[in-house]
């Protein structure tokens, strides 16, 4: 199964393993809620699905942590650019970065780890 890769234009990177389990991709509906003075819960259906992408992962070498702080700063300047993400399956999804700093952290000497938030723009 290859490893997940970004692509934007001619600027693209693929992980160098794979994400961690359990893998969450959750679909959901955009209805904002709110309360009235009253009490009274209100819910308006805007019609969107979202599909959102949490990219854990464990173990990282210095060189994905160094391309994901790359991307997210240079590329796709964190939410405002939309890029391709081609999934394991080797499936594309057009999508933006939900973050605005890299997600991955330093947890052993040299070894990074993080979840990565996409939106799929549908």
């Amino acid at each position: 199964m290859p490893n997940i890769v970004f692509t934007k234009g001619l600027s693209t990177f693929g992980f160098s393993k794979g994400r961690a389990f359990p893998v969450e991709d959750p679909g959901q509906v955009n209805v904002p809620t709110g309360l009235t003075d009253g009490g009274q819960m209100y819910a308006y259906d805007k019609g969107i699905a979202e599909k959102l992408y949490n990219l854990a992962f464990e173990n990282l070498v210095k060189a994905d942590f160094d391309s994901v702080e790359d991307w997210i700063i240079n590329v796709s300047v964190g939410p405002k650019n939309t890029f391709t993400y081609t999934d394991e399956a080797g499936v594309t999804h057009t999508v933006r970065c939900l973050d605005t700093r890299n997600p991955l952290r330093e947890v052993s000497s040299g070894r990074y780890a993080g979840t990565i938030r996409l939106r799929e723009e549908i």
